[in-house]
């Protein structure tokens, strides 16, 4: 099974219609996908152009479910106060953090890098069929988690670490 038809049966489990809506062109042109939660009929709506551009649909797609799974606290285009920004942006990111560990789990990182010997952002995103800004939000996630052991990575010093799944990170840092 593709990553694509993965994900579109996850989101039919879980009684999710995805349908494909002219989004960029009614938003100048900024927005590729859409999570509307509602109980009896959540949906996401991915940008038409993503049909053409495979990679690029599997990100977004699975990004809109990341918000699903991990929930919506504030409509984003209700955003009228710095907390409101605040707690929009905190739901971005937890759902694309989802994105990120399903589509690429650290196990599969650490043998890409470690075993395959793949040393750049541009390799890994071909190796994983991602963009290459998403594999960069999947590096800089684990990142993140060497910051909770002390240790400052850049991120041209990513694969010169010693890289563990991130969960033994924050059991290492207790």
């Amino acid at each position: 099974m593709t990553k694509i038809e993965t994900l579109i049966d996850i989101a039919t489990k879980e009684n999710i219609v995805v349908l494909y809506r002219p989004l960029r062109e009614n938003s100048n042109g900024k927005m590729l996908g859409l999570y509307i939660w509602d109980k009896l009929a959540p949906c996401i709506l991915l940008d038409e152009t993503l049909q053409n551009n495979l990679r690029l649909q599997v990100c977004v797609l699975s990004e809109e479910l990341g918000h699903h799974f991990n929930g919506i606290r504030k409509n984003f285009m209700v955003t009228s106060t710095y907390q409101d920004r605040i707690t929009v942006g905190k739901d971005e990111t937890g759902a694309l953090r989802w994105a990120t560990d399903f589509l690429i789990s650290d196990a599969d990182l650490i043998y890409a890098v470690k075993e395959l010997k793949l040393r750049s952002c541009w390799e890994l995103a071909e190796y994983f069929e991602v963009t290459q800004p998403f594999m960069w939000r999947k590096l800089g996630f684990l990142r993140t988690c060497f910051r909770y052991t002390g240790i400052k990575v850049r991120s041209r010093d990513i694969f010169s670490v010693e890289l563990l799944p991130c969960n033994a990170y924050y059991k290492n840092s207790l």
